[in-house]
């Protein structure tokens, strides 16, 4: 499994005394309209169990595209959800996505990691689109940069997210390096480790939903072994999309549109709340609706993300030669009926749900078997986030 980097790991120093690798860690995914709550343990073959699984719902307006704008209500939620699974651990992992986030892949002269590391940091500022003094900055060496030395100027296509194209040469014959260049802006961080210890919390591990979901994808699928697949998560504010190239990430993207927007439509044309769009959408139906009728809202809902998704596949092809193979799903767009042949039929690649629950060990007598269902889809990145132990190094 590929974990975070340093640079988040265990914001809150005062408390690395009190952590090791056996320390029981509870996963917090903070999404746009619930909180979702996982913690696994370990057992015999590197295997997990399920020991605590728990949702609870968010005010409208609590968390709008990835920022908490009601943390005192995110805190108060959030200690109803610990309070109500009866969490005995206090150390939790939580993680960070969307704009106030930046990967990128770069090519770099082999040197000394100390080396790489200084001249990173000092480099750092040309790559991210953030002040470096409101970053937290790190970088994972890949290994070997594969073909030529040099980077190869992009050819027409360009990075959907990017106004011009990238024109980085390197012309130097030395052995290079890929690094997976990381980068957070702190606020982020800092708000979400207020709101957990508002709740009387510790956070960890603040991580990266990519990884997470890397790392829940991993329970059930060897990844180094897939070749190029996409890892999309459907959210209400973001649609993420994450390429992999067996095992590593090749490209990454945050659409600033999700689900959201077709919750946005069906308001406006039932004159619904929007609590009852997630009913809608899950095929709970108003009364004198048709199915039809609204499958043919949903798909017109979703154009737009599918047009952007369709382009971050033709920008990955362009920089990498390689097509997408395959597409995981996951999130709340996942409770939609049929969203995997919608996709696998417009970006004609094979698609299926991601379910890490079926690779955990459930005891059927703690576990209501419709709640581990229904859940499936939302948890993905809290069941990534739960498979993480503290690590010093």
């Amino acid at each position: 499994m590929l974990f975070i980097l340093g640079l988040i790991q265990n914001p809150l120093r005062n408390f690395q005394m009190f952590l090791s690798k056996k320390t029981p860690l509870v996963a917090i995914d903070m999404g746009s309209h619930s909180i979702k709550m996982v913690q696994l343990a370990e057992i015999k073959g590197g295997n997990f169990e399920l020991v605590n699984l728990g949702m609870m719902p968010l005010e409208e307006g609590s968390i709008v595209e990835g920022s908490i704008k009601k943390p005192d209500q995110v805190s108060e939620a959030l200690s109803r959800l610990i309070k109500a699974e009866k969490i005995k651990s206090n150390f939790v992992v939580a993680s960070v996505s969307g704009e106030a986030v930046f990967i990128k892949k770069i090519k770099v002269a082999q040197m000394t990691e100390e080396e790489l590391s200084e001249k990173i940091t000092e480099e750092a500022e040309q790559y991210i689109p953030f002040d470096i003094n409101d970053v937290a900055l790190d970088f994972q060496i890949l290994g070997p940069a594969n073909g030529n030395n040099s980077q190869k100027k992009v050819d027409e296509k360009t990075d959907p997210d990017e106004k011009k194209p990238e024109n980085e040469t390197e012309t130097s014959d030395e052995p290079m390096v890929e690094a997976l260049l990381v980068a957070v802006q702190r606020d982020v961080i800092d708000e979400k480790t207020d709101v957990l210890l508002e709740a009387g919390l510790k956070p960890a591990i603040i991580d990266l939903d990519v990884f997470a979901l890397m790392n829940a994808a991993s329970l059930s699928n060897d990844l180094s072994a897939m070749g190029s697949i996409a890892l999309i998560d459907l959210g209400d504010s973001f649609t993420h999309v994450n390429i992999l190239q067996n095992g590593s990430i090749g490209y990454t993207r945050d659409i600033p549109v999700g689900g959201g927007y077709c919750s946005t439509m069906i308001m406006s044309k039932y004159q619904v709340p929007f609590k009852q769009t997630h009913r809608i959408k899950g095929g709970y139906l108003p009364d004198g609706v048709e199915k039809e009728e609204i499958l043919d809202l949903i798909v017109r809902g979703y154009r737009k993300i599918l047009e952007e998704i369709q382009k971050s596949f033709e920008y990955f092809s362009t920089i990498s030669n390689c097509k997408v193979e395959r597409v995981l799903l996951s999130g709340g767009g996942c409770l939609i009926q049929g969203m995997d042949g919608f996709m696998e039929d417009y970006l004609k690649v094979p698609a299926e749900m991601l379910n890490p629950m079926q690779a955990v060990k459930i005891n059927p007598k703690n576990f209501d078997q419709g709640l581990i269902t229904d859940l499936a889809g939302l948890s993905t990145v809290a069941m990534g986030l739960a498979t993480r132990r503290f690590d010093h190094t």
